[in-house]
């Protein structure tokens, strides 16, 4: 099969690697679309640790074409979406704290490829109504659903998240789905904050025109927002958060800071304020709903561009020039 592979860097190569070995309980899959991640981007820039040559790729959806022999054959030809973590259901982390961090898990994601085998069990039926080529969106989807339900959502509440790439996006239109009355978003590029509109987010401010905090001030009648997450990665831009929120406000770190980074606040004001800093890494245990949670959205648009598996290269470095609003690799045209 094709594949592109990661040699380091901003590196690729791109050509024949031999076929997934499919086990016992695995099904192959025909990959359709994948997502390009910021995480595959900060990969490349060194922001995020892995270890070439490796084949990345974690957002995918497609199609069955042959199972192993402990699967049922009624699969092949079943539109999926692919979870690249499996769990046992019985280790404490699966038990106690989420299935997607199973100290068991055997699955590894190298989707930028033609075909992927994968465990029986990570291959999550598309539901009918949803368009395949849009549910690859479900693993990005799926953590800002992770973290969205991690909050105490009362009535009334104002959230705000900065940054409207699709984390952002996802964050915001899930903040509303899940009760925040009033949802606003501070992104710079303009069809971004378009598509928020589109996903029933109620206010959209540019920063290039007003201030943040005097938007903040406004929106809140001075009152400070109940909660604020970011989506973009930058310890600053926490750190901006926790100074948005009202007392025992909530923020939400879904963008992933470079590791290593300091968290530039000041704990006094933190501690006084008794504000709640929540973080949110990876699906939780939401991965399987999240298709669902998907239909009640209107995504029409969100996948901005498309690019053959050979374009890997340019699709993550037009990614990390903030492109789009979601770039995708399709591996088979």
């Amino acid at each position: 099969m094709k594949a592109c592979t990661w040699l380091g860097g901003g590196n690729f190569e791109f050509g024949d690697v031999p076929d997934p070995a499919v086990g016992p309980d695995d099904v192959l899959i025909r990959i359709g679309t994948v997502g390009v991640c910021g995480t595959d981007v900060h990969i490349t820039q060194g922001l995020f640790p892995s270890t070439p040559p490796k084949i990345l790729g974690h957002e995918a959806s497609g199609e069955i074409v042959d199972v192993g022999r402990n699967v049922s054959r009624d699969r092949i030809g079943e539109s999926v979406v692919l979870n690249h973590s499996t769990s046992c259901g019985e280790c404490e982390s699966c038990l106690d704290w989420t299935v997607s961090r199973c100290e068991r898990n055997t699955q590894v994601a190298a989707f930028f490829a033609e075909l992927a085998s994968v465990p029986d069990q990570s291959a999550i039926p598309v539901p009918d109504g949803l368009d395949v080529e849009i549910a690859s969106i479900t693993e990005p989807a799926s953590c800002c659903l992770s973290g969205v339900s991690r909050l105490q959502i009362d009535d009334g509440a104002i959230g705000l998240v900065i940054g409207g790439g699709i984390m952002g996006l996802m964050t915001a239109a899930f903040l509303k789905t899940h009760g925040v009355k009033t949802v606003a978003i501070s992104e710079p590029v303009g069809f971004r904050r378009d598509f928020a509109a589109q996903l029933g987010v109620d206010v959209v401010h540019d920063p290039a025109e007003s201030n943040l905090e005097d938007f903040v001030a406004e929106l809140t009648k001075g009152r400070g927002l109940h909660i604020a997450a970011e989506a973009v990665g930058k310890p600053e831009l926490v750190a901006k958060c926790v100074e948005l929120v009202r007392p025992r406000g909530q923020v939400l770190m879904i963008g992933v800071s470079p590791q290593g980074s300091p968290l530039p606040v000041d704990l006094y004001d933190m501690q006084y304020r008794e504000v709640v800093l929540q973080s949110a890494f990876g699906r939780g245990d939401v991965f399987n709903r999240t298709p669902g949670e998907l239909m009640k959205l209107n995504l029409d648009g969100v996948i901005s561009a498309r690019y053959a598996l050979e374009e890997v290269p340019q699709a993550i470095k037009d990614s990390g020039e903030g492109k789009g609003v979601k770039l995708v690799i399709k591996p088979n045209g």
